[in-house]
């Protein structure tokens, strides 16, 4: 169960905010409840005459809160229990069971464990009775803790193979225990263990990276336990517990033995391509959308080659463990941590029903109902910002129509936001929350609730300033609290805003599957921000996708393409070289995958209309070349690269190359300047977007390349009609809605964290603007013909 309903009646007492009357002329506010000693009796609404509260009637408490006057009826409404729940869940729903104290709560189970989804919180207080104070007991009413629970998983034969390869290759077979030296030398060199014992970090570099030279010592002594060599059963039990939960070692298996025809754990080069070219399930897993199956031979070798290098190097063969680490890299971006795909036809949504839009917006009415969700709505409640509104009555029916319809979301807009506020207030809803607008009665969210709260700058009816937003979001709990901020950009010089923000109706909502990616962001159990970011990614075309999969998204992975000399760079170049461009063969695979990065972009059509896609993909590319600047990479974009990855681990977010770093293009009249740079070749302070900082201050880079090629940036034209365009490895970390406002410093995210980059859209962002000169790593030039 997602909420566990208070029944009114039934609790020993409790003490919880909800709605008063104004106070007085001009006065309204948000008041509290107190039951006295006794039964559940009326009393004088706030702000009329009256006498001293009674034992056992309830006290209203005002506190001054901005929203319309509402208040509670000063009748008791007693909501009606539900017996025994039926429905898409099945039977058997518990009621209520009673702890020590006398207080009543729900006991649900989940996989055969019982939990308790509401707890009660006692303290003391003292009611106002007319004669002597009598003591009563508060008690605030908290609703399930919202958490997926985490399956155990099981560890396969295959698995235990795994384990027994990497621990042979770290002691080289010669004994069943394992020293913290025999560990140091297999980390720096076989790559293969270190993509399995610390994934990420590059071993070549292991005595050079601190960092990295810490976190080998950190899992010897996490294994070890304080002893000075490791048994392989204890290496075993730590990598059950670190790697096989997202272990896919079973389906690698099956496509590896196809492979290994002599059954010797060992596939040669001849081996791969072989298998390749009679195998039509292997070609699909390895080479699928990449070269025709019954295409040109010379390209086909070509592509099985480049992967065979991606395996193992130039090693004579690959066994088992080189196979399985390859594909766990570059799937690292599709599937980790507690990313998980939401099955919208398994959530059932509860819509409040006034304010949503239904008639004065249908098309988002319209959106969510073919989204694929189930979707129940409560429409017999009236518009709670009528005068003198009582609130208790129509707040009872929804909770009534929550508790038969259990949902997974609660969503509302404009005015029903007040009906959500009083949800969250009287205890009656804390599961996951859409709230479109953000209504004025909402002050501050409940702890551990998944919320996501949309508003525009340019809502006519609830303006409220974004600073005001970002502190309400800021007081629910660390990364289960969203805010979808559709912000306005600053004006060029010719008096065009390139980006208007949203109204009262949250048009861009309904543009490029927006909110239900809302939706299913909050039944996200790694937070609705972090799997907004992840969707980002789905809303580009295939063959981009799949271009940048290939190129990788770390400098690790990016330097397996360098092929100066000791892939250094000119940093390493014995003789003093300074060459830093090296061309990429236009028939190689690398070029394809660059190429396909510059002609394709995304599945929607440009905010800023640029150029007609069907010509764009026609565009001549004249010259790819690769820029290998390892002082720059080293002294710029690595360390920035691993503070922005420690920040997130620090806010309890899993860094995930691809979500935090993205491949994005940069114009500019100094590309020479910007490449040859020995430490950081963008200047971040000194930029705007041609002098017009229009989402702040920052250098811009743009997802699509033909957004640069159509604009001023690239600068004027050779003499033969060719421009130039970096693409370049962003590091963009955790990313806000930009704003003119913007200076070089983002907000807060949570202290004393600051965002990382800005974007000109939290839907489909085409602009990212970043702040620190090591942020972003020049890859590719890229000359071609207009």
């Amino acid at each position: 169960m997602r909420h566990a309903p208070p029944y009114g009646g039934s609790l020993g007492g409790f003490h919880q905010p909800a709605y008063g009357v104004p106070s007085g002329p001009g006065a309204q506010g948000v008041g509290t409840l107190q039951r006295g000693g006794g039964g559940f009796l009326g009393a004088p609404a706030l702000g009329h005459p009256g006498g001293p509260g009674q034992a056992g009637g309830w006290q209203q408490q005002q506190r001054l809160s901005p929203g319309p006057p509402i208040s509670l009826q000063t009748q008791t409404i007693l909501p009606k229990r539900p017996s025994s729940y039926s429905g898409p869940q099945g039977p058997g729903i518990p009621q209520p069971q009673t702890i020590p104290g006398g207080t009543q709560v729900v006991v649900g189970t989940n996989g055969g464990r019982s939990m308790i989804d509401a707890a009660a919180a006692m303290t003391d207080t003292q009611s106002g009775g007319g004669g002597a104070a009598l003591p009563t007991r508060s008690m605030t009413i908290r609703a399930l803790n919202y958490k997926q629970p985490i399956e155990s998983t099981v560890v396969d034969a295959d698995v235990s193979r795994e384990a027994r390869n990497i621990f042979n290759r770290i002691t080289m077979g010669e004994s069943d225990t394992m020293s913290r030296l025999q560990l140091i030398r297999a980390l720096i060199e076989d790559r293969t263990v270190c993509a399995f014992v610390l994934p990420g970090i590059d071993g070549r570099r292991l005595m050079e990276d601190e960092e990295s030279y810490e976190a080998a010592h950190h899992f010897f002594n996490d294994v070890s336990r304080g002893r000075q060599r490791v048994r392989f059963q204890e290496f075993l039990a730590n990598f059950r517990n670190t790697k096989v939960k997202h272990s896919n070692a079973t389906e690698l298996r099956a496509i590896f033995e196809r492979l290994d025809m002599n059954r010797d754990n060992k596939i040669s080069r001849h081996e791969l391509l072989m298998c390749i070219k009679g195998d039509q399930s292997v070609f699909d897993f390895f080479l699928k959308d990449q070269v025709e199956h019954d295409g040109d031979e010379e390209e086909l070798s070509q592509a099985v080659d480049e992967v065979y290098k991606a395996i193992c190097g130039h090693s004579k063969y690959f066994d088992f463990a080189d196979f399985v680490a390859y594909f766990r890299s570059i799937a690292k971006v599709e599937g980790c941590g507690l990313h998980q795909p939401i099955d919208r036809r398994q959530k059932r949504v509860l819509i409040i029903g006034p304010g949503f839009g239904a008639q004065m917006n249908p098309a988002q009415t319209q959106l969510v109902m073919q989204a694929g969700f189930q979707i129940h709505w409560v429409h017999h409640v009236p518009n709670p910002e009528e005068a003198e509104f009582l609130m208790l009555p129509h707040v009872s029916v929804i909770r009534e129509a929550i508790d038969q319809v259990r949902p997974d979301l609660v969503m509302s807009g404009s005015k029903g936001g007040a009906y959500t506020v009083a949800l969250w207030q009287m205890g009656y809803w804390r599961g996951p929350t859409v709230l479109i607008n953000a209504h004025p009665s909402c002050t501050e969210l409940p702890s551990d609730v998944p919320i996501v709260v949309t508003h525009g700058d340019q809502d006519p009816v609830y303006p409220r300033p974004r600073a005001e937003l970002e502190a309400i979001v800021q007081t629910g709990s660390a990364n289960m609290c969203f805010l979808y901020y559709s912000s306005t950009s600053g004006t060029l010089m010719s008096g065009h805003t390139p980006r208007v923000g949203d109204a009262h109706n949250m048009a861009s909502l309904i543009n490029f599957d927006t909110l239900p990616r809302l939706m299913e962001s909050v039944l996200c159990p790694e937070g609705p921000e972090l799997h907004m970011m992840r969707t980002w990614l789905d809303r580009l075309a295939p063959p981009r996708m799949e271009a940048e999969r290939m190129l990788g998204y770390t400098p690790q992975k990016l330097r397996n393409f360098w092929v100066s000399p000791a892939r250094k760079g000119s940093y390493g170049a014995a003789d003093g070289d300074s060459e830093i461009l090296f061309d990429v063969q236009p028939n190689s695979l690398e070029f394809r995958w660059v190429a396909n990065a510059f002609r394709t972009s995304a599945k929607d059509p440009s905010t800023y209309g640029t150029v007609v896609r069907e010509r764009w993909a026609r565009m001549q590319l004249v010259r790819i070349q690769r820029i290998e600047n390892q002082m720059q990479e080293d002294t710029g974009y690595q360390p920035y690269y691993n503070s922005v990855k420690h920040s997130l681990e620090a806010q309890g977010i899993e860094f995930v190359p691809g979500v935090h770093t993205r491949w994005l293009f940069h114009g500019s009249s100094a590309i020479d300047s910007i490449i040859s740079n020995p430490i950081q070749g963008f200047q971040p302070l000194a930029s705007g977007s041609q002098g017009e900082a229009v989402w702040g201050r920052g250098t811009y880079f743009a997802r699509d390349a033909e957004y640069v090629a159509a604009g001023p940036f690239c600068g004027m034209p050779a003499r033969d009609g060719t421009r130039r365009m970096l693409l370049c490895l962003a590091t963009t970390g955790m990313s806000c809605a930009g704003d003119p406002s913007h200076h070089g410093i983002l907000p807060i995210r949570k202290q004393p964290h600051r965002y990382n980059s800005s974007v000109d859209s939290l839907s489909s962002p085409e602009i990212f603007i970043i702040q620190h000169p090591g942020a972003a790593y020049p890859a590719y030039v890229i000359t071609f013909l207009v």
